[in-house]
C-alpha cells in the first residue's frame, strides 16, 4: 500500500504549493512533461496518485478526458475543491488499480512511485490499464535537491522520509521488466539547480537543449505501449457498410514439406 498521506500532509502540501518557487517549479515541470508527450484532446487519462489535483487539472485543461486516484481521503478532498465536476475521483491503491485492461489512453503517475510499497507491481497495473502511454514523473535521487532533502530530513519531519527516489537508469530497468524487454522510452529532466535560484534560472530550466542531462531533480518519462498485445475490444467486421461486397477468404499454407503431400489438412488458414 505504501505512504498514505495524512490530513496535515495534506495541509503542508497546500502551504508549500502557495510560495511562488514552487508555483514556478510546477509550472517548469509540466512543461517537461509535454515535451516527452503531446496530449491530443479527447484522449481518456488516469492519474494514479493524483493527490489533491494540481496535475489532474493541469490534465483537464489540456481537452483529455481525466480520472483520479488516490488512497487519501484529504487530498482528494483538496482535489475535490480545486477540480471541474467532471473530472472523476476514486478512492483507491497504485498497486491493484479498480479498471479492466485498457480502460484508459494514458495513465500517469506524478510523484506516486516514491510512496508506493511495490513499484513494480504498481507499474504493472498501470501497463496494464493503459493502452497507448504510461507518464512518470519521479524525483531523481542523484540531483541536489534530492541531497539537499535528504540532508534536511535529519533534523526536521518530512513526507520524503517516507519516499524512494530513483535514476533514469533504474526507472528504464523497472520499466523493462514489467514489459519483458525493450519498449520505445522518452525522457528529460529538470529542475536542475535548488528551488531558490529558480526565479532567476527558470529561461535555462526551461531550455530543452538543457533538459537533456540525467542530473534534473524531476525526471519525466513517457513509456510507449504501441507494441505490447492488448486485448481486442471491438469485434472485427462489427459493422460493414451496405453494398460492400464479400468474398471468401483464400485458404494458404504456411510451409510445404519435401514430400508432397496430398492431404491438406495441414495448411493453416489465415
Amino acid at each position: 500500500m505504501g505512504y498514505v498521506f495524512s490530513s496535515k500532509d495534506a495541509q503542508t502540501y497546500e502551504e508549500w504549493m502557495r510560495r511562488h518557487p514552487c508555483r514556478l517549479a510546477v509550472a517548469i515541470e509540466q512543461q517537461t512533461i509535454q515535451r516527452v508527450w503531446s496530449p491530443r484532446p479527447g484522449q481518456r487519462l488516469l492519474e494514479v496518485g493524483c493527490g489533491s489535483g494540481l496535475f489532474t487539472k493541469w490534465f483537464a485543461e489540456k481537452g483529455l478526458q481525466v480520472s483520479g486516484l488516490d488512497p487519501s481521503v484529504p487530498m482528494l478532498n483538496l482535489a475535490r475543491l480545486r477540480l471541474p465536476s467532471r473530472v472523476s475521483l476514486e478512492r483507491g491503491y497504485a498497486e491493484d488499480l479498480p479498471f479492466a485492461d485498457n480502460s484508459f489512453d494514458i495513465v500517469a503517475l506524478i510523484t506516486t512511485l516514491e510512496f508506493v510499497e511495490d513499484p513494480i507491481r504498481t507499474l504493472r497495473e498501470a501497463c496494464r490499464v493503459a493502452r497507448d502511454k504510461v507518464l512518470l514523473g519521479v524525483f531523481n535521487k542523484y540531483s541536489l535537491i534530492s541531497w539537499q532533502r535528504r540532508l534536511e530530513r535529519l533534523w526536521k519531519p518530512s513526507i520524503y522520509q517516507h519516499a524512494r527516489f530513483f535514476g533514469i537508469v533504474e526507472l528504464q530497468r523497472l520499466v523493462y521488466t514489467v514489459l519483458n524487454g525493450s519498449v520505445p522510452i522518452q525522457w528529460r529532466t529538470c529542475l536542475t539547480f535548488p528551488l531558490c535560484t529558480l526565479s532567476t534560472l527558470q529561461t535555462l530550466e526551461r531550455s530543452p537543449h538543457f533538459q537533456w542531462h540525467p542530473l534534473g531533480h524531476f525526471i519525466a518519462m513517457a513509456i510507449d505501449l504501441q507494441y505490447i498485445l492488448r486485448t481486442i475490444q471491438h469485434p472485427l467486421f462489427h459493422q460493414v457498410p451496405a453494398g460492400v461486397p464479400t468474398t471468401q477468404p483464400h485458404p494458404s499454407c504456411w510451409g510445404i514439406t519435401q514430400r508432397k503431400r496430398q492431404d491438406h489438412r495441414s495448411c493453416a488458414h489465415f
